[in-house]
C-alpha cells in the first residue's frame, strides 16, 4: 500500500494549529481545493475516537460521498522532548479501496509547529487502479496536499 507524507511547519503555537483541525466544519473545508466542492454532510462533534465525518465531493466521475470515522485522537500532550499530538481518520466507505490519514503535531517551540500528515492509502481495481495510481491518483493526492500547505500557512500565520 503506498504511504504519501507531507510535512508543514507553520509559525503558530501548537493550540492554534490544535483548536483549528478540531473544528472540522471549517477547517476541512478551508483546507481543501476548491475545484473539490467539498462539503459536509454530517460531523460528530467535538472530535474524538468514533466521530464520523460524512463528506460530499466532486470526483472525477461526478459526486462522491466519503464516510470517515476518527480512529485515533490524542490531545496535545508532554513528552520527552516537549509535546506532540495526533488524530487518525479512516475511510469506512468512498473512493478508496483503503485510506488511512494521520495528522500529527508537534510543538518545535511556543510560536512553531511543525504538521505531519501521513496518508496511506489503496485504489481499488486491481491492477487498472494501480495504472490510475500511478498516472492520476498520486499526482492529485499531492496537488491537494501542496494546496493544503499553502491554506495552513495563510490562516494560521499572523
Amino acid at each position: 500500500m503506498p504511504t504519501l507524507e507531507f510535512q508543514t511547519i507553520l509559525a503558530a503555537p501548537m493550540e492554534k494549529v490544535w483548536a483549528f483541525f478540531q473544528d472540522i466544519e471549517h477547517s476541512l473545508p478551508a483546507l481543501s481545493p476548491p475545484e473539490d466542492q467539498i462539503t459536509l454532510e454530517q460531523v460528530d462533534l467535538p472530535v474524538r475516537v468514533g466521530s464520523t465525518i460524512i463528506i460530499r465531493a466532486r470526483g472525477p466521475l461526478g459526486a462522491v460521498r466519503w464516510v470517515a470515522k476518527i480512529i485515533e485522537h490524542t490531545p496535545p500532550h508532554a513528552v520527552v522532548f516537549g509535546e506532540e499530538a495526533r488524530f487518525v481518520d479512516e475511510q469506512q466507505s468512498g473512493p478508496f479501496k483503503f485510506w488511512q490519514h494521520a495528522h500529527e503535531l508537534e510543538r518545535i517551540d511556543e510560536k512553531s509547529t511543525r504538521v505531519v500528515d501521513r496518508v496511506t492509502y489503496r485504489v481499488p481495481f486491481g491492477p487498472i487502479g494501480w495504472i490510475a495510481d500511478w498516472l492520476l491518483v498520486r499526482r492529485k493526492i499531492r496537488r491537494m496536499f501542496r494546496h493544503r500547505t499553502v491554506a495552513m500557512k495563510k490562516l494560521l500565520e499572523n
